[in-house]
Parts: structure tokens; sequence; C-alpha cells
């Protein structure tokens, strides 16, 4: 009964985080898929279910795109359409980008699974006209556990199969590509540690990341969300969850910035509202680094819940399906 009670607060919670979202979506809303179900299941086994997600790349997205890649988006690129695996606790799992591109003797196909952390699962590879070993298990679980942060170049951190270097470096491109198009679309990047240096560096307030709009926000939100949650479910680390708690405050107080979807003559409430979620907010991440999980921070993690379901009711323009999120 404990567990049903508290798996209700996550709900809540999930659904406030994304109250604002509104269309059309940066991320399309998603819809259970069964096509292409064998080639995703070979990259996530442990998937109940796996639902769809659409993007469209806007000019300066494709831009950023291909000046990290070094290389030219074809057509079929523009619209990516991203499979995210739900595991049994209706949780996400990752994402799968199926992708193509050029190789030496025409048009290489692949799919590329990265986990929750940006990295890579499982590189896949389909239809090819190149020598079979580049769709080998061989030369393709090198790249298990490669980041954002990797060059996936060949002679570097990437091994060629035999003298087909040519071949072998388009491939290294399939998740570099799966990489790069995601990060720009909605996954964030951690800031590289400074250099050391003999005098500490001073305490610098955490900058806000620049957002277009609510739905970049959001998605901002519900990956802090998910810190938060995990160290509730004895899965994170305190010191984490109190930095997301913090941001999650930071975050609401920016909503402001935005018309609300629903109900915008009524302000004087909104702002109300969204100051009262952003203090609320606060507390909470000051009891949380004091006391962790205690029966006070739970309680304002209710409180927290009730808060945001005002929000949600006065301001939201439509109730929000749980499985695509």
């Amino acid at each position: 009964m404990l567990a049903k009670f508290y798996r209700q607060i996550q709900t809540n919670i999930l659904l406030a985080l994304v109250f604002l979202m509104v269309s059309p979506p940066l991320i399309g809303y998603a819809h259970e898929t069964e096509f292409p179900g064998q080639k995703l299941a070979s990259i996530f086994p442990k998937a109940k279910k796996f639902v769809q997600k659409s993007a469209v790349l806007t000019p300066d997205k494709i831009a950023a795109i291909e000046k990290e890649l070094g290389a030219k988006l074809g057509p079929e690129d523009m619209k990516p359409i991203f499979y995210l695996p739900i595991n049994e606790k209706n949780r996400p799992m990752g994402l799968v980008l199926f992708v193509d591109v050029k190789g030496p003797l025409g048009v290489i196909d692949g799919a590329v699974g990265l986990n929750m952390q940006g990295k890579i699962v499982k590189v896949a590879v389909y239809d090819h006209k190149e020598t079979g070993a580049i769709a080998g298990e061989a030369f393709l679980k090198q790249f298990i556990g490669m980041g954002i942060d990797d060059a996936f170049k060949v002679g570097e951190d990437v091994e060629a199969v035999g003298e087909h270097e040519a071949a072998s470096t388009a491939v290294a491109l399939l998740p570099k590509k799966t990489l790069v198009m995601s990060y720009a679309l909605f996954l964030k990047r951690k800031p590289k540690p400074a250099p050391e240096t003999k005098t500490p560096a001073p305490d610098v307030p955490e900058e806000m990341p620049e957002v277009e709009d609510l739905k970049a926000l959001m998605m901002l939100m519900i990956d802090d969300y998910f810190i938060v949650l995990d160290y509730f479910d004895d899965k994170g680390d305190k010191s984490d969850a109190v930095a997301a708690s913090k941001r999650l405050a930071k975050y609401a107080k920016a909503i402001l910035n935005f018309e609300p979807p629903k109900n915008a003559d009524q302000m004087e409430e909104y702002v109300y509202l969204q100051d009262k979620f952003s203090d609320t907010l606060l507390k909470f991440a000051d009891a949380l680094e004091k006391e962790g999980v205690s029966a006070e921070t739970r309680k304002q993690w209710d409180a927290i819940v009730e808060l945001v379901d005002q929000a949600h009711l006065r301001f939201s323009p439509e109730e929000i399906d749980l499985d695509t999120y």
C-alpha cells in the first residue's frame, strides 16, 4: 500500500513538471510502436515496450549539428524519430535512433542505442555494400560505453577493420551522429571540470541554460526530476538530488518568463503559484541536504505535488499521457 502511495506521488510530480508543455512540441507526443520491433528488442532486450518521439530540426540546430559532426545532414535526418525503451516500472531506459551514413560504396544503414547517461549500449549495422566485418560484433563492440566527449576517430579511439579505414570511419559516424543529434535536441552536457589551480575558484552560482520556450524548460526540469526521484528510490546520490532540487527551484522562477498556455489573463495567480513552487522547492532542497530522505522531506514532497497539481489544473491546456514521458 505504501509503495502504491509513493508511486502516485512520483506520477503526480512528473505530471507537474510537464504541465506547461505546449504544441507544437520540441519532441512530439509519443505513442507505442511495434515497428521495427525486432531490431529495437535486440538493442534493449529488457524493455517492456517502446514509445516513439518525433522531432524536427530547426536551421540553427542543423547548423550546430553539422559543425560538430564535420559532415552534412541528409534529408532523412531532418525529422528524426527516437524510440524510447520503457522498463517494467514504466521508466525510460534510454533511446534508439535509426540512422544512416555514406560509406565508400554507398549508404550504410544502422541503429544506435544510448542509455540514460548518454552512453552507447549498442551499435548495429544493417544494409550496406562494404566488407561484412563492419557489421560484426568484434568491430562494433568497441563503441559500447563511449559518449558525447569521445572523438570517434579511426586511429585515435576507434580501431579500423583491417585495411577498410574509410568504411570504418563511416560506421563510426553512426554513433557520433546519434549522440550529437540527441544532445542538440534534448540531452544536457555536463560541464567540463575546471583545471586545478593553487587558489580555489570562487563559488559562482550556476547559470541557467538558455531556453527558447516552455518546452525546452520542461525538458530540463524532467531531467532533474529523475535525479531527485532516483535518490528517493535509493538509486541516486544525495548531493546530486540536492543540486537538482535547487535547479528545479530556479527553473520554476524562469517559468514566469513565458505566458501560460491557459488562463493567461490570470497572471496574478500564475505568478503566485510559481513563486510559491520555487520557494517550496528551495526549502525542500535545504531539508534534503540536512536530513536526506525523512518523514519531513516526504511531507514537503507531498506539498510540492499538491501545489503543482493546482498549477496544472489552472494553466495547463490538456491532460498529459504519462506513458509518453
